[in-house]
C-alpha cells in the first residue's frame, strides 16, 4: 500500500514539475501588494476566529468534565474525561501550527503544550509534584505562574492517561484526590488561556489585515502574509524533524516511541493528522465548514495545474496517514512499522519541497529560510 502511495507521489511530482514550467513566465512579475490583503483578511479575520472559539469551548467542557469526575470518581466517567481531552487536543493540534501573534506571545504556546521536552523536564517536575503535593498547584491562578512544564496538555495527559495515575484517580486515595484537583486546575487554566487567545486574536488580525506604511509591525501586506507562509513552512518542518524524526532516531535500533508527541495518550500520529488539517487551511482557505476553497495562499497561485498538483500530493500524504494507527508506539509494534514510519516521513519531506518551491516561489513569500532556525 505504501509502495503504491510512493509511486503515486512520484508521479504527481512530475506533474508538479510540469506545472512549475507553465508558471515560470509569470514567476518573476511582482505580485501587487493589494493582492495579499484579501488573503490576510480571510484567513485571519474569518477562518481562524471560529476555531479559537471552538478551542475555548472544548477546554471549558474539559474543565467541567474533570471537575464533575473529581466530585465522584468512576472508571466510566474517567473515559468521558479522556474523550473530552482528545476533543480539546484535536482542536489544539489544528491551530498549533499557526504560530504567530497571540499564539506565541509570552510563551503562550508553551503553556498550552510544553513540547518537545528534550531534557525530560516535565517528567522530573511531575514526580516532585506528586511527592510533595504543593497545595498551590491545585489553584488555577497559582498554577498559571508555575513552570510551563507543569501546565498544559502534556501534564494533564500524565494525570489522565498514565495507568499508575489513573489507578489513583479511580480509587480516590490521597494521591488520587490530589491528582484530580491538580488536573482540574490545569484544565481551568487551559480554559483561561484559550479565552485570552480568542479575545486577543481580533486586534492582531486587524493589524495584519490592514498592514501598510502606517504600521510599525507590518509595513506591507506582503510582509504580513510572509507570517502565514512561514507558519505553513515551519509546520511541515516540525512534523518531519520533531514529530517523526525524533521517534525514528538514526536507525531502527535507535527508534523510540516515547520521544513522540502525546504518546502517553497514544495519539502521536493523530496529532499529525490534525496538524495537516490546520496547515492545509492556510493554503486552501477552507477549514471544515469555515471559509471557502481557494481563498488562502492558493489565491496567489497563477497556475491551475500547479494548484491541482499540490492538492493531489497533499491528499496522497493524508491518505497514507489514514492507513496508519493513531500512535507511533502501535506502528512501531508492527513488523514493518519502522519502514512505514520512515516512508511517511519521506512523504512529508516531499511536501516540504513543494511548499518551498511551488508555494513559496509562486506566492513570492518564500525566502529560502529555515523556519526552525528562526531566520
Amino acid at each position: 500500500m505504501l509502495l503504491k502511495s510512493c509511486s503515486r507521489l512520484m508521479l504527481l511530482s512530475t506533474t508538479a514539475a510540469i506545472a512549475i514550467g507553465f508558471a515560470a513566465p509569470n514567476a518573476h512579475a511582482d505580485i501587487p501588494d493589494e493582492n495579499y490583503r484579501p488573503v490576510l483578511n480571510h484567513l485571519l479575520n474569518e477562518v481562524m476566529p471560529p476555531k479559537l472559539d471552538d478551542f475555548h469551548k472544548a477546554n471549558a467542557q474539559l474543565s467541567r468534565s474533570i471537575t464533575d469526575f473529581c466530585a465522584d470518581p468512576d472508571a466510566d466517567d474517567l473515559k468521558d474525561v479522556q474523550e473530552d481531552f482528545h476533543q480539546a487536543m484535536d482542536i489544539w493540534q489544528e491551530i498549533q501550527p499557526w504560530r504567530m501573534g497571540p499564539m506565541v506571545a509570552n510563551g503562550r504556546d508553551q503553556h498550552i503544550e510544553y513540547w518537545p521536552d528534550k531534557h525530560g523536564t516535565a517528567a522530573r517536575q511531575f514526580r516532585k509534584l506528586l511527592f510533595s503535593k504543593p497545595a498551590g498547584y491545585t489553584d488555577p491562578e497559582q498554577l498559571s505562574e508555575a513552570s510551563a512544564a507543569l501546565q498544559g496538555f502534556p501534564a494533564l495527559e500524565e494525570v489522565l492517561f498514565d495507568p499508575k495515575n489513573t489507578a489513583h484517580l479511580t480509587s480516590g486515595d490521597e494521591d488520587g484526590v490530589y491528582l484530580c484537583q491538580y488536573g482540574a486546575a490545569i484544565a481551568t487554566n487551559l480554559e483561561t488561556i484559550a479565552g485570552e487567545l480568542r479575545d486577543e486574536w481580533p486586534e492582531f488580525a486587524d493589524a495584519m489585515a490592514t498592514a501598510g506604511p502606517d504600521s510599525m509591525d507590518y509595513p506591507t501586506a506582503k510582509f504580513a502574509a510572509t507570517d502565514l507562509y512561514r507558519a505553513l513552512h515551519e509546520g511541515i518542518l516540525i512534523i518531519s524533524a520533531q514529530k517523526l524524526g525524533k521517534p525514528l532516531g538514526d536507525s531502527k535500533q535507535d527508534a523510540k516511541a516515547s520521544r513522540a508527541e502525546s504518546e502517553v495518550s497514544k495519539r502521536s500520529l493523530r496529532n499529525i493528522a490534525h496538524n495537516l488539517t490546520g496547515l492545509f487551511a492556510i493554503y486552501d482557505g477552507k477549514w471544515g465548514d469555515v471559509g471557502s476553497e481557494g481563498t488562502g495562499l492558493a489565491a496567489l497561485i497563477d497556475s491551475s495545474l500547479l494548484d491541482r498538483s499540490f492538492r493531489l500530493n497533499w491528499q496522497t500524504v493524508v491518505d497514507a496517514l489514514d492507513g496508519l494507527p493513531a500512535s507511533v508506539e502501535d506502528l512501531l509494534a508492527q513488523p514493518d512499522g519502522y519502514d512505514k514510519l520512515a516512508e511517511f516521513k519521506s512523504q512529508i519531506d516531499f511536501l516540504t519541497t513543494l511548499v518551498e518551491n511551488d508555494i513559496g516561489g509562486n506566492t513570492q513569500l518564500g525566502g529560502g529560510f529555515n523556519a526552525l532556525d528562526g531566520d
